[in-house]
């Protein structure tokens, strides 16, 4: 009986003796939420952070969470005050400006699409205030903004190249050809092929710049100076410029470039080829893309008027990308119409077939290879050879490139060129072997 008596007078003593130190300890607590509470609304933000960083033993309860985030945002802590915020919508979900600090502490660290889901739930809501949707709006917006700024890039590579061109003006074999009411006609050196060293250098630009998170606009620059070490007369400046806009809905991304290629001839500008391209492209899977575009265009010749022409163009294909390997087969049928009667000669049809493989043959080594076939048909009578001009192209180029690190890369490339004619004078063969150094940045 003593013993049950002493037993439930000493739970009591413990009971009461909790009880009291569960009082003092919130006690302590509310004085501490008063604290920060006066730190914070007298904008005393360090001493906020120093108090409320030292009192960790109460993380988890929502309004001392809720000033940690505040004090810790507004002193530059801001991985603190997301995981602040984040216990506070965590344990209190309805407590909207809680969100709303949220989504700034998620700005604050570019967890930018972190910070679009909050600012959505906020915007969404029946329940948030409206002074706090309109904050959620604007943070919103800054988030796109801050993408867009992301996304815009501007890239560059400068390569030097020496090489040997086994064919430098396309001249052909031949020593003699027939002319039709002529007869046997003996070739200028001119007109034969003729072999050069050379230096080239090529500068390429590209700019992206966002829109939105599904457009995108595009500029980039493409050009070469090619200096031979006899044949001056064949020195020469080729540039391709175009700006391109792109739009992504769902798998499919809508594109429209327009584009100048121009090509000066030793110092002079010699053509101009002027182009308009729309298109689109289809992602079938993560492997398999289709694509296809339609090109309407101009070129102008400065020294001869009767190479004038306007052409339009179709191209069609699909790319697959496995691990290492990449490929692609597209086909390209284009229609030229010379501008003059006279130079109605130089219209033609021509067919192309385009068949691309690229693989990482080891962590520092690719193999780049392009192989492709031309029919061409020209559609009316040549006036010197009195006949219609058929010629087949192939082509085929390979490359090795070693990627010394991600900048630089050194590369050997051999280009060849057979064109079958059934007139004797633009047949030729060309091949072009360079060794090459390039640094992007």
């Amino acid at each position: 009986m003593i013993k049950q008596v002493l037993g439930n007078l000493l739970c009591s003593c413990l009971a009461v003796m909790s009880f009291n130190s569960l009082a003092q300890s919130n006690d302590e607590f509310n004085k501490l939420l008063i604290e920060l509470q006066k730190l914070v609304s007298e904008k005393k933000y360090t001493q906020a952070y120093q108090k409320s960083n030292s009192e960790y033993q109460y993380l988890g309860e929502p309004v001392y969470d809720f000033l940690l985030g505040v004090s810790a945002l507004k002193t530059g802590h801001a991985a603190p005050a997301v995981f602040a915020f984040e216990r506070v919508v965590e344990n209190n979900p309805r407590w909207y400006q809680a969100r709303l600090y949220l989504v700034r502490a998620y700005l604050t660290v570019n967890n930018l699409p972190a910070a679009d889901t909050q600012a959505l739930i906020l915007i969404n809501s029946p329940n948030t205030p409206n002074n706090i949707k309109s904050s959620a709006q604007s943070l919103l917006e800054t988030a796109a903004l801050k993408q867009q700024e992301a996304g815009r890039s501007y890239k560059q590579n400068i390569e030097l190249a020496l090489g040997v061109d086994g064919n430098v003006n396309a001249g052909t074999a031949e020593n003699t050809i027939i002319i039709p009411n002529i007869g046997e006609f003996l070739l200028s050196p001119e007109s034969k092929s003729t072999q050069d060293n050379y230096a080239r250098l090529n500068y390429r630009g590209k700019y992206s710049h966002p829109i939105d998170q599904k457009s995108l606009i595009t500029l980039s620059i493409d050009t070469g100076w090619y200096k031979f070490a006899e044949l001056s007369q064949y020195d020469r400046i080729n540039a391709h410029i175009n700006a391109a806009y792109q739009y992504k809905q769902n798998d499919i991304s809508w594109f429209a470039r327009v584009a100048t290629t121009p090509l000066m001839l030793d110092g002079e500008l010699y053509r101009t080829e002027s182009a308009l391209t729309a298109g689109a492209n289809f992602t079938l899977n993560k492997q398999v893309n289709l694509f296809s575009s339609l090109t309407a265009g101009v070129l102008n010749n400065r020294f001869d008027e009767k190479l004038d022409n306007s052409f339009y163009a179709m191209n069609a294909g699909a790319s697959y990308a496995a691990k290492n390997w990449f490929q692609s087969l597209s086909i390209n049928a284009k229609s030229e119409e010379a501008d003059i009667t006279e130079g109605e000669f130089n219209s033609r049809n021509i067919t192309s077939l385009y068949y691309q493989a690229n693989t990482q043959l080891a962590q520092h080594l690719q193999l780049l290879s392009l192989a492709g076939y031309q029919w061409i048909n020209y559609k009316d009578d040549h006036p010197l050879f009195l006949q219609e001009r058929a010629d087949n192209l192939l082509m085929f180029s390979t490359s090795v490139r070693y990627l010394v690190n991600r900048d630089l890369a050194i590369q050997l490339a051999a280009n060849y060129q057979d064109k079958s004619s059934n007139i004797s004078l633009f047949e030729y063969d060309r091949l072009d072997i360079n060794l090459s150094a390039s640094y992007s940045f």
